[in-house]
């Protein structure tokens, strides 16, 4: 029943919003809106891939898993964000994102990339609007997280990398277009995108389980290049079931996979189990 107050509330609160603001207007959300209720602990991997047309084929095939914890971070209780991304080379991307429990946002959060160049790191402190690099980024690349390290502090504003994760607590009931201020490093500072709900969409897997989606699709912050994301998030679940990116002319979908492609067993372990 207090699920469900709170639900209203929020509801109510979102009508009022968009009844002042105008229909066509995109309702601002912040971190009262933001439905914390539906984030529960758990992992979630994704397959990401790259494609062109149908029958063309795919290419650069990733795995992308999360692992969303409650832990206690300096003394204070807080959500964690664990991603760790893996191809055929091995690990390309890792990254651990601490999360205040009152408002999601974002204390602090450190990465890794593997590039062409070496690697890469990155530590951020937005409270305190500063960052820390590691390794020797693009001269261009680095002067951007410089300048977004500053442009961190002070207002809310979702951390754009753990969006698998906090995308599904968005209030899609409203319906609508939903306009979120957000962030990630490398930018050069928070810019605001907005989430259009387009409609509804169900999906069902080999083994019979289905999803009642909303489709829900943005233009990244980028009106008018033809770019877009569209995700499919499970309204019972609040989970991202598959998105679908176009850029340049390219297509970039992830989906989500039934189990954690996780090895239980070390091969040796493996063997002798068998014999």
């Amino acid at each position: 029943m207090r699920l469900a107050y709170r639900l209203l509330a929020v509801l109510l609160s979102l009508a009022a919003m968009a009844k002042s603001s105008g229909a066509s207007e995109p309702v601002r959300i912040t971190a009262e809106n933001m439905q914390q209720q539906y984030l529960r602990p758990g992992t979630l991997t994704y397959f990401v891939y790259m494609h062109g047309a149908p029958g063309t084929g795919i290419k650069g095939g990733t795995l992308v898993t999360t692992d969303v914890l409650k832990e206690i971070v300096d003394g204070e209780e807080a959500w964690v964000i664990q991603q760790q991304w893996e191809n055929e080379t091995g690990v390309i991307h890792t990254a651990r994102t601490v999360h205040a429990l009152q408002d999601l946002s974002t204390r602090w959060q450190t990465s890794e990339w593997l590039r062409a160049n070496g690697r890469v790191g990155t530590t951020i402190y937005p409270q305190e609007g500063r960052g820390e690099i590691r390794g020797e980024p693009h001269k261009s690349v680095r002067s951007e997280m410089e300048a977004g390290f500053a442009a961190m502090k002070g207002g809310w504003w979702m951390n754009w990398h753990s969006d698998l994760t906090l995308l599904p607590l968005l209030p899609y009931e409203a319906g609508g277009s939903l306009r979120v201020r957000v962030f990630d490093v490398g930018m050069a500072a928070p810019i605001d995108v907005d989430y259009v709900v387009v409609g509804d969409r169900k999906l069902q897997t080999a083994s019979g389980i289905n999803y009642d989606c909303w489709l829900v699709e943005t233009e990244s912050g980028s009106p008018g290049t033809g770019n877009y994301q569209r995700f499919w998030i499970d309204k019972l679940r609040r989970i991202v079931v598959k998105e679908e990116d176009v850029f340049n002319g390219s297509y970039r979908t992830k989906i989500l996979l039934s189990v954690p492609p996780r090895t239980e067993f070390e091969a040796s372990a493996a063997k002798a189990h068998h014999l």
